[in-house]
């Protein structure tokens, strides 16, 4: 495995709530489970260093809960605003979530579910 994954989480874990805050070395990151994938944000908004793991996840958005700004899940972007959020790779191996805060995301990543729902298997390029 490559040395930049961090093991931050079970699937479990960030599945109780759809969301989870975890620390990589100093780092925040906002996990969210949302379309059968994990996503990873910097946890601290761009606007106001709201954390967003406490923000509310709806239609493929997560909303911080300081001035609701809307960032999509797949680009870190919010449409009406000039700032984009850090986002961050993520993959998922044998139940566990990794992130990898010096790769951006693929957006052509694949995910597929067990019946439960789960995120099973989740790929980076």
């Amino acid at each position: 495995m490559d040395t930049n994954w961090t093991r931050v989480a079970t699937l479990r874990e960030v599945g109780r709530r759809r969301k989870l805050r975890v620390d990589v070395g100093e780092t925040p990151v906002a996990l969210f489970q949302a379309n059968d994938r994990i996503y990873a944000f910097h946890d601290l908004c761009v606007h106001q260093d709201r954390s967003l793991a406490k923000g509310t996840l709806l239609n493929g958005r997560v909303i911080c809960p300081g001035h609701q700004w809307a960032f999509d899940l797949d680009t870190g972007y919010e449409e009406d605003q000039d700032q984009c959020q850090p986002t961050y790779a993520v993959k998922v191996e044998d139940d566990y979530v990794y992130v990898d805060l010096a790769r951006r995301p693929d957006n052509t990543e694949t995910a597929t579910t067990s019946n439960e729902g789960a995120v099973r298997e989740q790929v980076n390029s």
